[in-house]
């Protein structure tokens, strides 16, 4: 049998179409998990990631002593994403694997196991990002946390001082 250029892009496209498959079975079992107790839509890496996502976002200060990894922002997350649209959760569960599995390429591990420094410069490399679309879910992200953290217990009453809005009222 002789080959064409059809029979090529004929297996070109197929070959396509098997990876792209092949790709689309492992990015689902990747990181869309069964939630892990005591969440409700979780897992237990991705509260993690959350964690040392809202840590980095919300550092201590001398002025609001609570540190976002300590303020329960995996939980305020988790509640919040059993209120949102299916494909809305699944979307911004994939934005935590992204987030978390992106520092790999640029900072040796994922995003919650490297050291505080380096999600320091990886974090600040998202949210000041020159790609419009990446800059964007960083930011919805710090977003989205930013509601937890500031109706916290701890950080409320901070925050009513700083607005003369009737915060917290």
């Amino acid at each position: 049998m002789r080959f064409t250029r059809r029979h090529l892009l004929a297996l070109s496209a197929g070959s396509t179409a098997a990876a792209a498959l092949a790709a689309g079975g492992v990015l689902t079992q990747w990181w869309d998990q069964a939630p892990e107790a005591p969440y409700s839509v979780l897992t237990h890496d991705e509260a993690g990631f959350v964690r040392a996502w809202a840590g980095v976002a919300f550092p201590a200060t001398s002025f609001i002593p609570l540190h976002g990894a300590d303020a329960g922002l995996d939980r305020f997350f988790d509640r919040t994403l059993q209120t949102t649209p299916p494909d809305t959760t699944k979307l911004l569960r994939l934005l935590l694997h992204a987030l978390d599995n992106g520092a790999t390429l640029t900072h040796g591990g994922l995003f919650s196991s490297i050291s505080p420094a380096r999600q320091s410069k990886y974090f600040e490399s998202w949210i000041h990002s020159d790609i419009a679309i990446a800059r964007s879910a960083a930011q919805s992200l710090v977003l989205l946390l930013g509601f937890g953290w500031s109706i916290h217990p701890e950080v409320a009453p901070h925050m009513r001082k700083l607005h003369s809005c009737g915060y917290g009222a």
